[in-house]
């Protein structure tokens, strides 16, 4: 199977500090993968050199078969997406854009065929009618006509992935995509993310998908691959099953963590001894 994204010994700097320090790691294309480590460790870095945001200091990156500073990356990054939940004063932040919060949903999610803060260019019947189609999958398509602003925060993550999904990309990324909300926004983002796992979305087969996140409850049933990050580096790479152990992510963590799994999630405690 091709590779999503393979990164051989990548080192990123700023000045004298390493933000990425030797990252090796890969992903096949249809693979579902998460990217598990604390704050400050160069994960969401790591997802701005795959779209193509910043480029590696040595080392190479590559990208669905091309190489990063050897290939047209505005061509490059109509094949990939990236979701992130960042806020500020109102305008939410994906793909490097801000999507204007005065929108109505409808107008909003069709910005992602332009890459732009707000609707510059009239969207085709057809561009309208596919962010129609998305929306409605993923569950907010009672929200059309209304302001994206309104929207609930977890209306508008499910939106701004209706959003990234519309050039159909090849790659989809989640960077900590449930930050932020509460119990049942961050369960029906979950569901969202599953459905696009299972079947894709509008009859398209899914993206490869590579989630970040600190905690893995948040890891979709179907993830397949599990990459633990630390310190600029991506230390181990396997199985849910082979990383997610109280040893290995206790020491990524930083802190002791007891993880189990139940009904095909996982779940940690932290401090605390597994019961007996």
């Amino acid at each position: 199977m091709p590779d999503a994204f393979a990164l051989h010994d990548v080192t990123l700097r700023r000045g004298p500090t390493p933000l990425l320090d030797g990252v090796t790691c890969r992903v096949e294309r249809g693979q579902a993968a998460a990217l598990l480590g604390p704050n400050g460790c160069g994960k969401t870095t790591l997802a701005r050199l795959l779209v193509g945001f910043v480029y590696p200091t040595s080392g190479t990156a590559e990208v669905l078969g091309e190489t990063l500073g050897a290939t047209d990356v505005r061509a490059l990054r109509r094949r990939v997406a990236l979701v992130n939940p960042a806020t500020d004063a109102g305008h939410h932040h994906q793909r490097g854009a801000v999507v204007d919060a005065s929108l109505r949903t409808l107008d909003a999610v069709a910005t992602g065929f332009f890459a732009t803060v707000g609707l510059c260019d009239r969207p085709t019947a057809a561009q309208y009618d596919r962010a129609e189609a998305l929306l409605r999958q993923v569950g907010v398509g009672h929200r059309i006509d209304l302001r994206f602003g309104l929207l609930s925060t977890g209306e508008q993550r499910r939106a701004l992935i209706a959003r990234a999904l519309v050039t159909q990309p090849e790659l989809l990324i989640l960077d900590e995509p449930t930050a932020g909300l509460d119990l049942a926004g961050r369960e029906e983002l979950m569901a969202t993310i599953d459905t696009l796992l299972t079947a894709g979305l509008d009859g398209a087969p899914p993206p490869a998908l590579l989630q970040i996140t600190h905690h893995p409850e948040e890891l979709a049933p179907r993830t397949t691959q599990v990459m633990l990050m630390t310190a600029g580096r991506v230390v181990d790479a396997g199985m849910p099953d082979e990383l997610l152990t109280d040893a290995k992510l206790s020491a990524v963590m930083g802190c002791p963590l007891s993880v189990q799994m139940d009904g095909g999630r996982w779940w940690v405690r932290a401090g605390l001894e597994r019961d007996a």
